[in-house]
C-alpha cells in the first residue's frame, strides 16, 4: 500500500530510533495539550513507524531488499 520503507538514509539504527522517538514525543506533546484527536492520529503514526522502522525493517545486508526508486530529473 505505502511501498517499501527501506531507504539508505534510514539504514543506521540511530536514524530509525530518532524518527520513532520524534513521533512518540509529538504524541506526548499533543496529550499534554489535550488534543485527543491528534493523540490518536500521532499514536497511530508512532505505532506504524515503530513497526515499519524497528521491527520489519530490512537492512542493507538482506539480498531481496526493495528500496524506493530514485527520482530522476524528469519526474519532478
Amino acid at each position: 500500500m505505502f511501498g517499501p520503507v527501506e531507504h539508505p538514509w534510514l539504514d543506521p539504527l540511530w536514524a530509525r530510533l530518532l524518527l520513532v522517538s520524534a513521533c512518540a514525543g509529538w504524541t506526548c506533546v499533543e496529550y499534554f495539550f489535550g488534543s485527543v484527536t491528534w493523540v490518536y492520529i500521532m499514536g497511530a503514526i508512532t505505532l506504524y513507524a515503530g513497526w515499519a522502522y524497528l521491527i520489519s525493517y530490512q537492512g542493507p545486508d538482506v539480498p531481496d531488499r526493495k528500496t524506493r526508486p530514485r527520482m530522476s530529473e524528469d519526474d519532478t
